[in-house]
């Protein structure tokens, strides 16, 4: 019985093939998208700071920017940029998924009365009195 094995030798890369994925890699814009996570996080800041009584709308703003910045990363530091088709297939369901239940989370953590579920004291017109 001979030892041999079914699947084609893996050719090495030539020259000119490692010398362009060396460029590429060198001119990757690191730089760039750290700058453009540094911005997203200060527009974060800052709609949060100017949106803070609005609940849904700030949740969904700030659930957008974060998600932008996830991909971000996902796509240059974790290098999907480079990723084969496979990947994407694996990925999108999972983030669909993700998607369709955050939705359906929505109402409950949005939209409820009194959030933190202390009653609301009653208006009256006399002085608060000193305690003990």
């Amino acid at each position: 019985m001979t030892d041999v094995d079914a699947s084609p030798p893996i050719a090495p890369a030539t020259p000119a093939e490692a010398a362009a994925a060396a460029s590429v890699e060198a001119h990757a814009p690191y730089m760039k998208v750290l700058l453009g996570l540094f911005l997203l996080t200060v527009g974060e800041y800052f709609f949060a700071r100017f949106l803070q009584d609005s609940p849904a709308p700030l949740m969904f703003g700030l659930v957008m920017m974060a998600a932008a910045k996830a991909g971000l990363v996902a796509w240059y530091f974790m290098h999907l940029k480079f990723e084969r088709l496979w990947v994407f297939l694996v990925i999108g369901p999972a983030a669909l998924m993700a998607v369709i239940l955050t939705l359906m989370l929505f109402p409950d953590f949005v939209w409820q009365p009194d959030p933190l579920g202390e009653p609301v004291p009653a208006a009256s017109n006399e002085p608060p009195r000193p305690g003990p």
